[in-house]
């Protein structure tokens, strides 16, 4: 028979799941707002980054800010615009402060510039760490699976592998 004391553990480790994604969908909300005091509420004072398979690793907040909101900015005055789209979660609760999660990231891209859609597909990687009772990116990055470009004389697009994924 099952325990009261089981049952509330099975409880708090359903909520620490949930709470879990709803952080990271708070942090692909964010960066496609681009609100960025929100999106800092999303990691700890630590946290390190290892985006597109390494190319762009940073640690430290302040550091990862300044490369998201500055890469960002930089994209949408250019007329490039995506929705980040996460889903699939696979999150394994370490312990009552420690957490890990895989991800698979379906980004629609607009290149308006070019007036060109295209896609990413990448599988994130994140682990997780709860400070003072909420939960807190520690560590993110991703490795691309597909990118394409469509329409136009230069379609193009890579897979797997090709693409940069492990």
């Amino acid at each position: 028979m099952t325990t009261v004391a089981e049952l509330e553990a099975r409880l708090r480790a359903l909520e620490d799941i949930r709470a879990i994604e709803q952080l990271k969908y708070r942090y692909f909300r964010a960066l496609d707002c681009q609100d960025w005091p929100a999106l800092r509420a999303c990691f700890t004072a630590d946290v390190a980054t290892d985006f597109e398979s390494g190319q762009y690793s940073f640690s430290g907040i302040d550091a990862v800010m300044e490369f998201l909101s500055s890469s960002f900015t930089r994209l949408s005055a250019a007329g490039y615009c995506a929705v980040h789209l996460g889903n699939h979660p696979e999150v394994e609760l370490l312990d009552e402060r420690r957490a890990r999660g895989q991800w698979t990231l379906n980004a629609p891209i607009l290149d308006a510039g070019a007036g060109r859609p295209g896609l990413q597909v990448s599988f994130y990687r994140d682990e997780y760490r709860k400070e003072n009772g909420i939960w807190r990116i520690c560590r993110t990055g991703y490795t691309n699976y597909m990118k394409g470009n469509w329409l136009g004389p230069d379609l193009s697009s890579v897979f797997g592998a090709d693409s940069g994924a492990d």
